[in-house]
């Protein structure tokens, strides 16, 4: 237990260093756009791919319970509410942790174990703009944008699911999404999606330019970074979850906004 929390400390104070230096440094939006394209390209059709499968499966399983009720109407909300809520920032998050999350850790931690970022700071450069910037807002921003794709393509598949196994046209699928589904629900979603992205882009660049003992180190970060950028997520989905339900209800009691 006492090592969870060393680990929670230590990647809260990297992550604000590394935001003191986003805001006392120039010219680090080229390099973080460049990242945002890397990260999303790599990810994209992975995320293309997971997003129809996981709407698929949604409604097929959500299907089964609904029309034991005759309340099939009900299925395009209720899928898509699932999504937008949980699913689909999750999904979104254990892929980038799966895939940039474990090549970051293991590209910085090579070139600490082979004394890159040592050379880097010898030459008068800060390593902390130069390498761990651009990756770290990089991959938060590219998180946000991946999970709009992934809900857009999680929906299309969920719908073309239900119109050829389910037997529901599309028009009868999205009548009901906006009965489910608010703006509140999507801003959560979204809320997540940069909690989450936060969370795989601190963790794995921690690990990675922290990492020591050569290549066996460098394996080591890997895994460290995987464990613990799960875990950290799941710990987040709950904290968030409890949080934004109080806030929304909240503001559904002094503004009237729906959930």
């Amino acid at each position: 237990m006492s090592g969870f929390f060393h680990e929670l400390g230590s990647v809260s104070l990297f992550f604000c260093r590394v935001t003191q230096t986003l805001f006392t440094t120039q010219g680090n939006l080229k390099p973080i756009l460049s990242q945002v394209a890397f990260v999303s390209y790599r990810s994209l059709s992975t995320v293309l791919f997971a997003g129809i499968f996981v709407g698929a499966i949604l409604v097929l399983q959500i299907y089964l319970i609904l029309s034991k009720y005759d309340a099939q109407i009900f299925l395009g909300g209720l899928n898509t509410s699932t999504v937008v809520r949980e699913v689909g920032p999750l999904i979104i998050s254990f892929l980038l942790a799966g895939k940039i999350g474990a090549f970051t850790a293991a590209e910085l931690g090579t070139m600490r174990v082979t004394e890159q970022i040592d050379a880097i700071e010898c030459l008068g450069t800060n390593p902390i703009q130069y390498l761990i910037v651009p990756r770290l807002f990089g991959i938060i921003i590219s998180s946000l944008i991946l999970l709009m794709i992934g809900l857009l393509v999680s929906v299309g598949g969920a719908m073309f699911v239900a119109y050829v196994a389910c037997e529901i046209n599309p028009i009868e699928f999205s009548s009901t999404i906006p009965k489910f589904v608010s703006a509140w629900a999507i801003f959560g979603a979204m809320v997540k999606a940069v909690l989450y992205g936060g969370i795989v882009a601190t963790v794995s660049c921690h690990r990675g330019f922290s990492a020591t003992g050569g290549a066996r180190g460098v394996g080591r970060a890997v895994t460290m970074a995987s464990t613990y950028t799960n875990l950290y997520i799941l710990i987040a989905n709950f904290m968030a979850s409890h949080f934004l339900d109080i806030f929304g209800r909240m503001a559904q009691g002094y503004f009237g906004i729906q959930l």
